[in-house]
């Protein structure tokens, strides 16, 4: 395990929600516009990500298909809970208010976490006295 691996993973999680919170804002730009379909991000780590990677390397020698930023893959999918209105636009304001919200708690914690981590690492460089 490397220094830095635990830093490496929160930086991958806050790539994640920042690109999920610039998705969400844009579903909330198109409140307006006729049969829009919201979209959101779909992580493909999680049990059923790691048993795909694991199964599509069955052999030592085999290579592995390529993951994405930072080991973290997530793809664009249409929201499928949403209902489209009249002018077929599907997009909720109050649904996307909260969305956003919700995102930017969990950018927010994440944020702590790296700060937290890397005070930890320059106190340790500086054997204990401070950063």
């Amino acid at each position: 395990m490397r220094i830095l691996d635990s830093v490496e993973h929160l930086r991958a999680s806050l790539d994640y929600h920042l690109a999920r919170h610039n998705l969400l804002t844009a579903n909330l730009a198109h409140v307006d516009t006729p049969n829009f379909r919201p979209l959101d991000l779909q992580r493909s780590t999680g049990f059923d990500g790691v048993l795909k990677a694991a199964l599509e390397t069955t052999q030592p020698g085999h290579i592995a298909q390529a993951p994405g930023p930072a080991g973290e893959a997530w793809k664009v999918v249409l929201d499928s809970a949403s209902a489209a209105g009249t002018d077929g636009n599907g997009v909720s304001l109050d649904r996307e208010a909260v969305k956003i919200a919700t995102n930017q708690i969990r950018y927010d914690t994440l944020a702590s976490l790296v700060q937290n981590e890397l005070s930890g690492l320059a106190w340790a460089a500086n054997d204990g006295k401070g950063a």
